[in-house]
């Protein structure tokens, strides 16, 4: 993964006329990503980004970081930061990452950095437009920033970054039914990548997050919940205030985090958060559905201090089916 930062009086970036991100005094920081990288590189980027002394003090020397000065920082990607141009006079780009998967890291970087800097201070641009950047270049100064020398994974351990400021709110209008729904389309992809057909990954979407289903489970007892971090959609979630199940059980499901915010220790609020709610409404255990395939999901229950149970499958039509293991925890009084 690669930085190019340039040190700004402003900046900004257009798509289609509108301006989708603008910052003041701070950095521009180009985003490319190319094959292999992992959100450990976009972690210890954002890090170094937030840290690297490039601003002067106040005798002109180049002894401030961003965070230092309060600066903002707005991040494009660009995946012409891999361009190859040993051979001949076009660039091959063969060294770019997925779309798909750089998409989820250049979010990555940008999450990392409104946890790092505050949620105010970070702009985006808009991943696989055509893009129109202005900037005006303080110095100039312009750094180039590489995720194997930022910090070489062998000799120090993942930066600890901080939680983000986590919120949930209850999914009920249709504003948040429609983030809801956007929230499941940008996690169900990588959630389920070759554990179920890709077909039934939009069939599932279209029956469990239409308005009509989370209005109609909202009112048998099963509110949807809408995760935020740093201001942003971050997950999703609902849970049974039923407690349809054995010895008062309440189910907890649709548990989702955006690929973006994975690892970040967000997942394990959002369980222990569940956990509490349901303890409040008087349920005695909580349990859930998973995928018998989804090992990561799986790690992270258990480490909340779920335990696999009994395997369930169940034909839910249009040809497929859900194989899941069911994981419970038992809820102290």
């Amino acid at each position: 993964m690669k930085l190019l930062l340039q040190r700004v009086a402003e900046a900004s970036v257009e798509v289609g006329g509108e301006t989708v991100g603008a910052i003041g005094p701070g950095l521009l920081a180009f985003v490319g990503c190319r094959e292999g990288d992992t959100p450990e590189d976009a972690d210890r980027l954002a890090v170094r980004a937030a840290a690297l002394r490039i601003f002067p003090d106040d005798a002109g020397r180049m002894n401030r970081s961003v965070a230092d000065i309060g600066g903002s920082v707005l991040a494009v990607s660009q995946f012409t930061l891999y361009a190859d141009t040993r051979k001949g006079n076009r660039p091959s780009f063969v060294h770019a990452g997925d779309p798909a998967k750089a998409a989820i890291l250049c979010e990555r970087f940008a999450a990392d950095l409104r946890s790092l800097l505050g949620p105010d201070r970070v702009a985006e641009g808009r991943f696989g437009a055509d893009m129109r950047v202005a900037l005006v270049n303080d110095g100039p100064c312009t750094i180039e920033l590489l995720s194997e020398t930022a910090s070489s994974p062998s000799s120090s351990p993942r930066p600890r970054l901080p939680l983000p400021a986590l919120e949930l709110l209850p999914v009920d209008s249709p504003d948040r039914e429609a983030r809801a729904r956007a929230v499941a389309e940008a996690s169900w992809p990588e959630t389920y990548r070759g554990l179920i057909p890709d077909a039934q990954i939009p069939y599932m979407i279209s029956r469990m997050y239409a308005p009509e289903t989370i209005r109609r489970e909202t009112a048998e007892g099963s509110p949807f919940f809408l995760l935020l971090a740093d201001g942003r959609d971050a997950g999703i979630c609902s849970f049974d205030l039923a407690k349809r199940g054995e010895n008062a059980s309440a189910e907890l499901h649709k548990v989702y985090l955006r690929p973006a915010y994975w690892g970040r220790g967000i997942g394990r609020w959002l369980l222990d958060g569940m956990a509490d709610r349901a303890r409040a409404a008087g349920a005695a255990s909580l349990w859930l559905r998973v995928n018998k395939g989804n090992v990561r999901a799986q790690k992270a229950y258990k480490a909340a201090g779920f335990a696999c149970v009994r395997a369930i499958c169940t034909d839910i039509g249009g040809g497929f089916v859900m194989d899941d293991y069911v994981y419970a925890r038992r809820l102290a009084p």
